[in-house]
């Protein structure tokens, strides 16, 4: 898809944004289970053409949707370390 498309996705307006999942399966990554990789690859696919930089006519919503690509990677990030720490405690005794 078109990058505007991406923006239109990832920030759809009315002060509403996807979810961290959803962005991460706009990226590429395999619907189901995730990790560290998955997550890696789809932010790379779709900071590359959300950067405002690239979108020069649309800089404020590519940089919007840019910010939440940013967010959704880091709670993706965050829930997986919660999730190996859980897993710890579960299996440390």
């Amino acid at each position: 898809a078109a990058p505007h498309d991406e923006v239109a996705r990832i920030c759809p307006g009315e002060d509403r944004v996807l979810g961290a999942g959803a962005v991460l399966r706009l990226g590429g990554a395999l619907l189901g289970g995730y990790g560290e990789q998955d997550i890696s690859y789809a932010y790379r696919q779709l900071s590359r053409a959300l950067h405002p930089d690239k979108n020069p006519d649309i800089r404020e919503a590519a940089g919007a949707a840019f910010r939440r690509l940013s967010e959704a990677a880091d709670e993706l990030r965050q829930g997986l370390a919660e999730q190996r720490h859980a897993l710890h405690l579960l299996t440390a005794n």
